[in-house]
C-alpha cells in the first residue's frame, strides 16, 4: 500500500466489517497505512501476530495523545470512548475492581430471569423480530440488574441507550433530553446508593468521585449493550442453519460462543497510539500515530487459523482477540459470554425447533432498522 500520506486508501467502518474487503487487505500484507474515514491517517494491523503483539507493548497507549484539555461533567457520548489516559485508567480501575467473574456468576439467575421474561412475552406460532423482542433490549435490562436500576428507572437507559446506539453499530445523536435526563436520574441514584449501599456495583462505586461515577455507568451502558446485541443477533441467525447440532449436542455450547466471537467479531477495532518511534510489522510507526487493529480481519488470519472463514463450532484452539488484550482489553468479557451462553442455552432448551421465518420482510431503509424474523417453535405437539 502507498505510505505516502496525501495519497492514503481510506478505510470505513463498513469495510471493516466485509470480509472480502479484509480478506484483500490481509492478503496485502499485515500493516497499512490509511485514512481512517477522513478523520485522521493512521495504520490498519490484519495480522493476528502482529495485533497480539501491539496490543500488549508497553510503548503504545490507549488513548490519543490530542485527548487533552478540561474534563467534561458530561462527556458526549463518543467521548467517553477516547477520555484522556489517566481519567479512562481511573475509570477502568473503578469498574475492573467491581465487574468479577464472581459479581457475573451470582448475577447469572437475574441474568436467566431476565432472558425468560422476554422469551415469556414472544409468539411461539408466529414470525416475531428477534431483534426488536430480544437481542436489543436483553444486553440493557442485564445492564440494569448489574448496575441496580430499579424498575422504574429502567425507561430513562432505554430511552438513553436505544436512542444513541443502532443495531447495526452505528451511532446516532441521542437527543440532548434523553441524556441529560438519563444523567440526572444517575445522580440521584448514586446518591441514594452512597446513603444506603444495595448489592449492586452502583453501590459498589458510590463512594469515588460523583462525576467518576456517572461517567463509568454511562461507559458501561454505552459499550455493555452493542456488542452483545450484534454476538446474538448474527449469533442466532448463524446457528439458526445448524439449530438440530446444538440441540443433540449441547456440550459443544461454551466452545460454540467463542467461535461465534470469533467469526462475528462484535467489536470493529482496537486501538493503541506511539509514545515513541516503534517499528511494527517492518513499517516504522511516528510517535502520535494510531495504531488500529482490524479484529475482524485478526480474529480470520489464515497463517492463525485453519480454513478461517468457516464455522467450526469444536474448533479445538481458538486465540480469538475479539477482546482485545493488554491494558484496554474489554472489561465486560466475562459478562459478555455469561450473557451469550445462557441466551443461546435457553433458547435451544425451551425451543429445539426454532427455525428462520421464511418471510424476512423488506431490507432495511436505514441503519438501526434491521429485522431478524424468527419462529419459536417449542416442538410440543400439543
Amino acid at each position: 500500500m502507498n505510505h505516502h500520506p496525501t495519497a492514503l486508501p481510506v478505510v470505513t467502518v463498513k469495510m471493516l466489517r466485509d470480509p472480502d474487503a479484509l480478506r484483500r487487505m490481509c492478503e496485502a500484507g499485515a500493516v497499512h497505512h490509511v485514512d481512517m474515514s477522513g478523520r485522521e491517517p493512521g495504520w490498519i494491523l490484519t495480522g493476528h501476530e502482529t495485533a497480539a503483539e501491539v496490543l500488549v507493548d508497553p510503548r503504545l497507549r490507549g488513548d490519543a495523545p490530542q485527548a487533552k484539555g478540561p474534563e467534561k461533567e458530561l462527556p458526549d457520548e463518543e467521548d467517553l470512548f477516547f477520555l484522556p489516559g489517566e481519567q479512562h485508567a481511573r475509570l477502568r480501575r473503578m469498574i475492573s475492581r467491581q465487574l468479577t467473574p464472581r459479581r457475573v456468576s451470582g448475577l447469572l439467575p437475574r441474568i436467566q430471569r431476565e432472558a425468560d421474561t422476554l422469551l415469556d412475552a414472544m409468539p411461539v406460532d408466529e414470525p416475531a423480530d428477534f431483534i426488536a423482542a430480544f437481542s436489543r433490549p436483553f444486553p440493557v435490562a442485564v445492564l440494569c440488574e448489574l448496575l441496580g436500576v430499579p424498575e422504574e428507572g429502567r425507561s430513562y437507559v432505554r430511552d438513553y441507550v436505544f436512542g444513541w446506539i443502532a443495531e447495526a453499530g452505528v451511532a446516532t445523536a441521542v437527543t440532548e433530553s434523553a441524556g441529560v435526563v438519563m444523567a440526572d436520574y444517575f445522580k440521584e441514584l448514586i446518591a441514594r446508593r452512597r446513603a444506603a449501599p444495595q448489592a449492586d456495583l452502583i453501590s459498589a462505586i458510590a463512594h469515588e468521585a460523583p462525576n467518576d461515577v456517572l461517567s463509568a455507568v454511562r461507559l458501561l451502558l454505552v459499550a455493555g449493550h452493542r456488542p452483545v446485541t450484534r454476538l446474538l443477533t448474527d449469533g442466532v441467525e448463524l446457528l439458526l442453519g445448524r439449530w438440530d447440532e446444538l440441540v443433540a449436542g449441547p456440550s459443544r455450547l461454551d466452545a460454540t460462543v467463542e467461535e461465534l466471537l470469533r467469526v462475528i467479531t462484535p467489536t470493529t477495532l482496537s486501538s493503541r497510539y506511539v509514545r515513541q518511534d516503534v517499528e511494527i510489522g517492518g513499517v516504522t510507526v511516528p510517535e502520535g500515530g494510531g495504531v488500529h487493529c482490524a479484529l475482524a480481519a485478526v480474529n480470520r488470519d489464515p497463517a492463525r487459523f485453519s480454513d478461517p472463514d468457516s464455522f467450526v463450532p469444536d474448533r479445538p484452539v481458538n486465540p480469538h482477540l475479539s477482546f482485545g488484550l493488554g491494558h484496554r482489553h474489554c472489561l465486560g468479557a466475562a459478562l459478555a459470554r455469561a450473557q451469550a451462553r445462557l441466551a443461546i442455552d435457553t433458547l435451544v432448551d425451551r425451543f429445539p425447533r426454532m427455525r428462520l421465518a421464511t418471510d424476512q420482510g423488506p431490507a432495511p431503509v436505514r441503519a438501526g432498522t434491521r429485522r431478524l424474523m424468527v419462529v419459536l417453535d417449542s416442538g410440543d405437539p400439543t
